[in-house]
This record gives structure tokens, sequence and C-alpha cells, in this order.
């Protein structure tokens, strides 16, 4: 038995301390006790045994502003902690391939669900966010278009966070996320984030966040899925 059997054992063990029955429980805890004495097994492992960690694609390699905002939006919403994992390799045909990935941080399936948010809301935001550019005047430089759509994406991003926390779960334990990034990511440091609205003017107006009412349709989430 390795020690990650043992913790699971350890869970059943302590769950069947729970029981009714006086005899059956006070085995179930004489067994837990040991196998937390053999295999040097704390009280907080047993806890942090149940926090996940789920990773999905982001938009692109660069650490664009509006997706760093849905991740968070979605995160947040779930009781999660989030992170961003920038990989590199080579693929098959020997091209060097850079990947970036949010990785959720949750407790049971809050981690599950807070990536599949995050992965239907990301579709749409960024097939909206390729329209909204696509109406731009022809004579728009190439990065000014790309402002107002990055522009346009945090607005909606903004406006999507009230449909989300419709979906969310209540609160569950923060300070043992916080435990858990400690103890397995220690050396995490912080990332600039890609932010293509500075020093322009998208849409016309420096600082104006993009309504509602031009989102060009309705973000939706399968209520079924989750």
């Amino acid at each position: 038995m390795n020690r990650d059997a043992a913790i699971a054992k350890i869970k059943k063990c302590l769950a069947l301390g729970r029981s009714a029955e006086a005899h059956e429980a006070a085995a179930a805890i004489r067994q837990a006790q040991k196998l937390m004495s053999m295999f040097g097994v704390r009280e907080s492992d047993v806890s942090l045994s149940d926090v996940r960690e789920v990773k999905v694609r982001a938009s692109s390699t660069a650490a664009n502003a509006w997706d760093v905002m849905l991740s968070n939006v979605c995160a947040d919403c779930f009781c999660c902690e989030t992170y961003g994992r920038l990989t590199a390799a080579y693929n098959e045909a020997g091209n060097f391939i850079r990947t970036r990935y949010f990785v959720f941080v949750g407790l049971d399936s809050a981690a599950d669900v807070a990536a599949y948010c995050y992965e239907v809301l990301l579709r749409q935001a960024a097939r909206q966010r390729l329209d909204h550019i696509r109406k731009q005047p022809r004579n728009c430089k190439p990065i000014t278009k790309t402002a107002r759509g990055d522009a346009f994406a945090r607005g909606w991003v903004s406006g999507v966070r009230g449909l989300v926390e419709r979906f969310a779960q209540p609160a569950r334990d923060r300070q043992l996320l916080i435990d858990y990034m400690a103890a397995t990511h220690p050396d995490m440091e912080s990332e600039s984030v890609r932010d293509s609205t500075r020093k322009r003017k998208p849409d016309g107006s420096a600082g104006r966040s993009v309504s509602r009412r031009r989102w060009g349709g309705r973000p939706s989430i399968a209520r079924g899925l989750i």
C-alpha cells in the first residue's frame, strides 16, 4: 500500500468513525490512527487530499487581460483558486510548440465545474470578440482592431459574471485551498498580463467599458451539465 492508498483508506476509516455503533466507530478510529502513524500522515494531509487541479487550454500563449479576467471570474464564483501555466515542447513534426493553460484548484468537483464553465464561456467570448473585430472600419490599423476587440471582450466578461454566479456553489473552506497552494506550489511567481487596450482608444474612447447591449449575443451555460 502506498501513501495515497493509505490516505484514501484513512478517509474511509474516519467516515466510519462517525458511525452510531460505538464499537465500530472506535475500531475505525484506531485503524485510522494506526495508518496515519505508519505512513506519517497528518490530519491536514487528509484534508488536502480533497483538493483537485483541473487544467484548461487558454485562448492563446499570451496572458490576455480579458482571458485572465474570465478565468478569475469562474474561479471566484466556484470558490476555487487559479493560476496560469505555460508549457513548451517539440511536437512530432519537430516544431517547438508553446501552450498556455489555466489551472483551477478546488475542493471535490468545484475545480471540474469551474473549468467546464471557463471552456464554455471562452468559446463564446472568443467568437463574439472576433465578430466585433470584423465589424471595425477597413482603415483601422490591426493594433487598433485588436485593442477594440479586447476592450469588447473585457466588457463581455464583466457582464457575464452575474450568469456564472447563479451557477456557483456556496463558499467552502478557502483557507484549505490557500494551504494547498502554499504546500504544492510554493515557488509560484507573478506574471505580466497582456493588455492591448493600454495607451489605445478602443471604440474611440479611452477607458470606456463596452456596454452589455453591444454583446451581439447572450452568453449561456448548459444547466443540465453542471
